[in-house]
């Protein structure tokens, strides 16, 4: 069976660039390109091996079949990915500048033949679901808080992390997290949320623009070290250091950065 895909990464082109400041321009609107992505070659041999026939023995046809299947799952998961992704990049945009110029506001709702009452029962109408549309008006904000770190394109799933850090705390804040992580080794969700928690950042749940529905917050596990001065509690540290220790060097080479910040200070007091 053959599968035709190319070396080109999901969410390569920006979505957008952000809101444009000067008044009147209008946002870049990105150029088609191969929609392809990208799958381990293992993952194409399992799907492409041939599966042995019913006389074989059964141990030798569950590890064949075992291995098509989550191949075909590995794939089936990549497209969906990939579908989600396509359509925050090349949907956002559009979505946005609704949402921006209400302009959902002029339209008839063919429900109830009434002008639209809200801008989520417009995104329905069009095919967009409410997390889709949150996402992609999300998007905006935190591009223009990270921009000066040059993040390239956002995806979902960064802008599922860092919008709640943006709106509860500020740009700073959104901004020390992507460092952070970065330090980390990643900018995924997953590493984005463990800079958060090693921060101490908290992040409630949040009501949507209709005061319905929250969105979900820090849903990640809890901070598991939090450094507070005049308490400290070796064992817990411990365990703290054996769950999760590349936090815990992150978080230990801040410690010293800031000791030796503060021994310099000292010196040039002194002097």
């Amino acid at each position: 069976m053959a599968l035709n895909v190319s070396a080109r990464d999901v969410g390569h082109s920006s979505t957008a660039q952000g809101r444009s400041k000067q008044p009147g321009k209008t946002a870049a609107v990105p150029a088609p390109d191969k929609l392809l992505f990208q799958l381990p070659q293992q993952v194409r041999t399992n799907l492409d091996a041939p599966l042995p026939d019913e006389t074989s023995d059964p141990e030798a046809i569950l590890q064949a079949c075992a291995l098509r299947i989550d191949a075909a799952l590995t794939v089936q998961k990549a497209i969906e990915h990939y579908g989600n992704e396509t359509l925050f990049r090349y949907a956002g945009p559009a979505v946005r500048l609704v949402h921006r110029s209400k302009s959902w506001q002029h339209e008839m709702d063919p429900a109830t033949n009434k002008p639209f009452r809200g801008f989520n029962p417009w995104c329905r109408r069009m095919g967009i679901s409410k997390s889709q549309s949150y996402r992609m008006v999300n998007e905006e904000p935190v591009a223009d808080a990270l921009r000066s770190l040059n993040p390239g394109p956002l995806t979902t799933e960064q802008v599922d992390v860092l919008a709640p850090v943006l709106r509860q705390h500020d740009a700073a804040h959104c901004r020390n997290v992507w460092e952070t992580a970065k330090k980390m080794g990643g900018t995924d969700r997953k590493t984005l949320a463990k800079a958060r928690d090693a921060l101490a950042l908290a992040v409630a749940e949040e009501k949507d623009d209709d005061g319905q529905e929250p969105r979900k917050g820090n849903t990640e596990r809890p901070v598991i070290v939090r450094f507070q001065a005049g308490r400290y509690d070796r064992e817990s540290v411990r365990a703290a250091v054996r769950t999760d220790p590349q936090l815990a060097r992150v978080l230990a080479l801040d410690i010293l950065d800031e000791l030796k910040q503060l021994e310099g200070a000292t010196q040039t007091e002194d002097a």
